[in-house]
């Protein structure tokens, strides 16, 4: 099972100005379900799946509907506010995190990590790349087992 280990108040600091602009900028009214929603995933560090985000935020506003958090955070993606990941083959789990990172994923337990490679995102494109077009973002997920199952895997070849 996946936990939601919460970024804290640092990350929650820039939510509602964020919130506000982005809501102003898209011409939506600034809902408390919507702002719910964009906390749950800044705050999250799990990566989590639509159906995770309803769960948390339904246990805070009660009324929420699915269909609103799928509408919710198919208007952040939109607006650049979250990020849309689909890594192996599980859902489509969402990013909060505004900075620059990349991603360790686990192909046993499913769990993303974030990474940050500051020697990574300072490497230029190739030129191949600027003929294709414009790249507007780079990133990089780097896949294997994480150290809990490699841990798990190490102890059922001792048994």
């Amino acid at each position: 099972m996946r936990k939601n280990r919460s970024r804290g108040s640092d990350a929650e600091k820039g939510v509602l100005p964020q919130f506000r602009e982005m809501c102003a900028k898209a011409g939506i009214r600034a809902t408390h379900q919507r702002l719910e929603v964009l906390r749950e995933i800044v705050c999250a560090t799990d990566h989590p799946t639509v159906d995770d985000v309803y769960r948390r935020v339904r246990k805070r506003v009660p009324s929420i509907s699915l269909d609103t958090v799928y509408r919710t955070l198919a208007t952040f993606e939109k607006h650049d506010v979250v990020r849309r990941l689909q890594v192996l083959e599980d859902p489509v789990r969402y990013d909060g995190r505004g900075t620059r990172h990349h991603h360790l994923v686990c192909t046993r337990c499913g769990c993303i990590t974030d990474l940050e490679w500051p020697a990574f995102d300072g490497v230029g494109l190739p030129r191949a790349a600027a003929r294709w077009g414009t790249v507007k973002t780079k990133q990089v997920q780097l896949e294997g087992l994480c150290a809990k199952c490699l841990q798990a895997e190490r102890a059922k070849g001792r048994a």
